[in-house]
């Protein structure tokens, strides 16, 4: 297989793992292989024997071939020059992965999953969801320099796009301190959800809930604005951003009038992602129409 097929199924396995380690953190089946890692119970292949050993073995046997792909990428970028654009892409997506891997195994050894509600999970959940931008952003700038075979990519990093890149890694993070509190404290309704957001008796996270609809909105609202601006300077066809802003948006409302429904949680997600995705992608179609 050429680099850039294997750099197409990291992207695809990035996905369905991020997707799978939500799944895993919504039904509360973190625990299900038990305080063993990399092992499941201390075997390699399980009996799977309930659901959650099932949901919590799959998260892990996607997060492994990830982890293999990567391995085998960073291995053929060691054929090209020290400090190419592809060599250097690979290092720092290879960082990412094995990290990882690394705060997964963490939180198992640990058992900072289920219903534990203690402050080194809090802290590591916002570092596990900013680390997958990190390597989403990673391999999907590599896709992009592979297939356009790009010299330099130092005209992404603007301050427009500097700018919009963290209000994607504080939203994402803000996500999940939101989507464990939904999973450790559950609130009956919508209403009741919103009044527990406000009072101060709430638990920290339950009053932390407020910042990812206020971190998104700026984040919908940025994104509108730089598409808009691509588009004019560039001629660069954006409508499929735009459409990915509104479906985001749309669903977070959803979900949260829904009072957090998995499904809707997960689509999000996957939505989020997909939009980290296409940003990446338009940016550097910049630099191509710069190029030429």
């Amino acid at each position: 297989m050429k680099l850039i097929s294997y750099t197409k199924l990291g992207i695809v396995l990035s996905i369905l793992s991020i997707l799978a380690g939500a799944f895993v953190r919504a039904t509360g089946s973190g625990d299900g292989c038990g305080s063993t890692w990399p092992t499941c119970k201390g075997k390699i292949i399980p009996q799977l024997s309930d659901t959650s050993e099932i949901i919590e073995f799959s998260h892990r046997s996607i997060s492994g071939i990830l982890l293999i792909v990567t391995l085998i990428i960073f291995t053929k970028s060691r054929n090209m020059s020290k400090g190419s654009i592809i060599r250097t892409t690979v290092n720092f997506l290879t960082f990412f992965v094995v990290f990882e891997a690394a705060i997964g195994a963490v939180i198992v050894l640990y058992e900072w999953v289920g219903l534990n509600s203690s402050l080194p999970r809090i802290v590591a959940v916002p570092i596990h969801l900013v680390n997958t931008f990190g390597l989403l952003a990673c391999y999907a700038i590599l896709y992009k320099v592979l297939l356009n075979n790009f010299k330099n990519i130092k005209q992404l990093w603007d301050r427009r796009f500097v700018f919009v890149a963290f209000l994607f890694l504080l939203s994402g993070a803000t996500g999940s301190i939101t989507a464990l509190a939904d999973v450790l404290f559950p609130s009956a309704s919508f209403y009741e959800g919103l009044m527990e957001d406000f009072d101060r008796t709430s638990e920290l996270l339950t009053r932390l809930r407020i910042l990812h609809p206020i971190v998104a909105t700026g984040l919908s609202v940025a994104l509108i604005i730089e598409s808009r601006k691509i588009q004019k300077d560039y001629k660069i066809d954006v409508k499929f951003l735009q459409l990915l802003v509104i479906v985001a948006v749309t669903l977070g409302v959803l979900n949260v009038l829904s009072n957090i429904v998995l499904l809707l949680s997960i689509f999000h997600l996957a939505i989020a992602d997909l939009l980290w995705i296409t940003y990446i992608y338009v940016s550097m179609d910049k630099i191509k129409i710069n190029q030429q």
